[in-house]
């Protein structure tokens, strides 16, 4: 891995707004669990996040913009992982290991719990997380074409590969927040379990 100081001027400058980019999402996090989704102004996660109004719509449009941005990013995450797995494995298992692969770092995460915590209790953030989930599927049901040598044509195959993908990623987070005493290793193996199981 390349240094910061031989990273071209782009490649800093990216960096440097991932991170401010991250560190404004964590502020709302907070805010939104403390205070509730739907008390929180854009001011108020600016201040937090020590930044200006003017610069916090540089990286999002609204706080809707900001929850469903969380989404976007796991299934990116999710996509560049699906695209990763040996060509052998079977697609279910693909999916599998692709989930294992982004959700278990992030248990146990107090941030992440938050995020999971704030979409439960308030209608509007679950809203605006759930907009960004069609947009999510259709990018997955792409990666599983592409892995099936699909050339990226959608299959139904495919879109339910996506769906049960996402599926199986609320539910073990859900889990785990409501049994914290589980490894996520062990949902996302029993999750999929169960899953492979309605077909026999």
């Amino acid at each position: 891995m390349a240094s910061s100081a031989h990273l071209s001027p782009d490649s800093m400058q990216t960096k440097k707004q991932e991170l401010v980019r991250t560190e404004i999402w964590k502020a709302a996090v907070n805010l939104f669990y403390s205070a509730g989704f739907e008390n929180v102004t854009v001011e108020q996660i600016a201040s937090e996040a020590g930044i200006s109004r003017r610069t916090f719509f540089r990286y999002f449009s609204s706080k809707e913009d900001l929850m469903s941005a969380t989404i976007r990013s796991y299934g990116a995450a999710l996509e560049e992982a699906i695209a990763r797995q040996k060509a052998g494995a079977s697609p279910l298992e693909s999916a599998k290991l692709a989930v294992s692969e982004v959700l278990a770092p992030h248990f146990p995460s107090e941030t992440t719990e938050r995020v999971i915590h704030v979409g439960r209790r308030s209608p509007a953030a679950r809203s605006a997380q759930y907009l960004a989930v069609s947009e999510v599927e259709d990018r997955l049901a792409g990666a599983f074409s592409l892995r099936a040598k699909r050339k990226g044509i959608r299959s139904l195959q495919d879109r339910i590969l996506a769906s049960i993908t996402l599926s199986a990623t609320q539910l073990c987070s859900t889990t785990w927040v409501e049994q914290q005493d589980r490894p996520m290793l062990e949902l996302i193996d029993e999750v999929f379990r169960e899953i492979s199981q309605l077909s026999k």
